[in-house]
């Protein structure tokens, strides 16, 4: 009770300190708003009606981004706010800048939303902010151009594993945009691709889209030539996601047809390479063997 008493008359001159120009005044206010909602007695109404409408005018814009502890404050206190507020009431505030023109805006957008959803789940996003954010992940992922590919993987990866089954209608879209990025000349956009398809397997098996996965797998297949060896050691750790979930008597293409094509990529010296088709070919030892003819295992495999 005292807390929520105290708290609110402090906030008072916080607002107004929202306004202020001075940065170093930015990371305190930003610190003292943090402590504040994550304290006890302090209520979500409270928060929602009169915190939020002037936190984010003052506070969720672009030059935020561009300062790396600025950046890193607004994350904190804003994913402490929504475990009082809730996931609706954030994610809906700052979905569609998911869409912002500023690509490092977008990606403290991406990496807040990544973090409360991990917090909270998705329990409380009703249908058109899902659709809202789909759409966002999906915009957001597909015009990156930085070289800090992570934060967008992991965002992505974060919503559509928290939203499990409710992903089923838009999966058709999502591996489109991989099927076409895998194809990219960029080596770098390759293999953002094959990395994602290893965050989403878990959860097209969950959507029981196993025809999808198939296809994808016979796509990946295609590419084991990759002559990049960063690209092709997450094309083999996708192929690995395919196999763990769609299991070794449904995996297109065949195992018989499979293990062929690993034996020459065993002599490639790259670590990453190496370690996923190692892998890859021991879960094929331990869970398929009876699917390996006898020419399949030759003195190219040792």
């Amino acid at each position: 009770m005292y807390a929520n008493y105290y708290t609110k008359e402090v906030m008072f001159i916080l607002i107004r300190e929202f306004q202020s120009p001075d940065e170093e005044m930015k990371k305190i206010v930003l610190k003292v708003v943090k402590q504040c909602v994550s304290t006890e007695g302090v209520e979500a109404e409270y928060i929602r009606s009169d915190i939020l409408p002037e936190f984010f005018k003052n506070f969720w814009v672009r030059r935020m981004a561009l300062d790396r502890r600025n950046y890193r404050q607004l994350v904190e206190t804003t994913v402490e706010i929504s475990n009082k507020a809730g996931v609706k009431d954030i994610v809906g505030r700052i979905v569609e800048d998911l869409k912002d023109e500023s690509e490092p805006y977008r990606r403290m957008v991406m990496e807040t939303i990544e973090k409360v959803v991990t917090n909270m789940g998705s329990s409380d996003i009703d249908a058109r902010l899902e659709e809202l954010l789909i759409d966002g992940i999906l915009y957001a992922f597909q015009e990156q151009t930085s070289d800090d590919a992570n934060v967008m993987l992991n965002g992505f990866g974060a919503v559509v594993n928290s939203l499990g089954q409710r992903v089923k209608p838009y999966l058709p879209q999502i591996c489109g945009t991989i099927k076409w990025r895998l194809n990219n000349k960029s080596a770098k956009v390759r293999q953002q691709a094959a990395d994602l398809i290893s965050r989403v397997a878990v959860v097209m098996k969950q959507c029981q889209e196993e025809q999808l996965m198939g296809h994808l797998g016979v796509v990946l297949y295609e590419y084991l030539g990759e002559e990049y060896p960063e690209v092709l050691g997450s094309i083999l750790g996708a192929l690995k996601a395919i196999v763990n979930v769609i299991g070794m008597t449904k995996m297109t293409p065949p195992i018989k047809d499979l293990l062929p094509r690993l034996t020459p990529i065993l002599k490639n010296r790259h670590e990453k390479v190496q370690e996923n088709c190692i892998d890859l070919v021991g879960r094929i030892a331990d869970r398929g063997a009876e699917f390996v003819p006898c020419q399949g295992v030759d003195e190219d495999l040792f």
